[in-house]
């Protein structure tokens, strides 16, 4: 579980660089590295858990989704749509939507502050589930 927490860290310090040095800036990788700690959040419950929820994006939907036929790891349906909610804004942010940078850059300042609320209770449910996150 260590090296998820170490990454959690690590990964959190990346954010609050970028954000504390852009604060108008890089929203989209702000956004993604958010993202991204909660993936480590959640390979650190599983692996509290003794669980193995695989690798990819889709062996994480197939072991951790509440509502999916054999998930090995179902997490709470609320935490399920935090997670799934940044993942989504993490997807947009690189793949989609990009008209012209300005344009692009307001939109997803807008969707940051989102991320933001939906992994501080992803979060909150993580340590609530006795993974110990730092940050």
């Amino acid at each position: 579980m260590q090296r998820f927490l170490e990454q959690i860290n690590h990964n959190q310090n990346f954010y609050n660089c970028i954000d504390n040095n852009f604060k108008d800036k890089f929203s989209d990788w702000k956004i993604t590295v958010l993202f991204y700690i909660a993936v480590h959040c959640l390979k650190s419950l599983s692996i509290k858990r003794n669980i193995k929820i695989g690798d990819t994006h889709f062996d994480i939907e197939c072991n951790v989704n509440p509502d999916r036929e054999g998930s090995k790891m179902k997490i709470s349906r609320n935490a399920w749509r935090e997670y799934k909610n940044l993942y989504q804004y993490s997807r947009t942010a690189r793949y989609n939507g990009i008209t012209d940078i300005e344009t692009f850059e307001q939109l997803k300042q807008i969707d940051h502050k989102y991320c933001l609320e939906h992994l501080k209770r992803f979060k909150k449910y993580i340590k609530g589930q006795g993974v110990n996150i730092s940050v």
